[in-house]
């Protein structure tokens, strides 16, 4: 049996959300609306300017908060066939089953993004995007094209 599941996180007061690059580590922050278009494949990291797909760039916040929903999932299967295999076993003369306590779920905490980036806006696609001191001052490279 297979499950979607849908991970959330509260954007920041502009709705901006962060991402981080797996190759160079700097974390910048994109509007949600504009990355979840259709046609935004990947992006470019506003530092290195290496493209990849959207999902090679989630923090790892939204990594771990993925991984808790999905063992809680997991754990929930595990109680429901330990009570299915008591229920299917009640009445049985020769095998005796008894599912004890439930392993218990940790409830993931919610997401919250800090406002802590520079906003910039990129003139070759006009869209904008957040970015460190740093990004912002050395020439970066627009995430949605990659111009620098």
């Amino acid at each position: 049996m297979r499950k979607n599941f849908i991970i959330s996180k509260q954007s920041d007061i502009d709705g901006f959300n962060t991402f981080r690059c797996s190759l160079c580590t700097e974390e910048f922050k994109l509007q949600t609306d504009e990355v979840q278009e259709d046609d935004v494949l990947e992006i470019f990291c506003p530092n290195c300017g290496i493209p990849s797909p959207i999902s090679s760039y989630y923090t790892d916040d939204i990594i771990e908060h993925a991984q808790k929903i999905v063992m809680n999932e997991a754990i929930e299967s595990i109680n429901d066939m330990f009570k299915g295999l008591e229920r299917k076993f009640r009445n049985n003369k020769h095998v005796t089953f008894k599912a004890g306590r439930p392993i218990a779920t940790e409830n993931p905490l919610p997401l919250y993004e800090q406002d802590n980036l520079e906003q910039i806006n990129f003139l070759c696609c006009n869209k904008n995007a957040k970015l460190t001191l740093i990004s912002k001052v050395i020439n970066p490279y627009c995430p949605y094209c990659g111009v620098n």
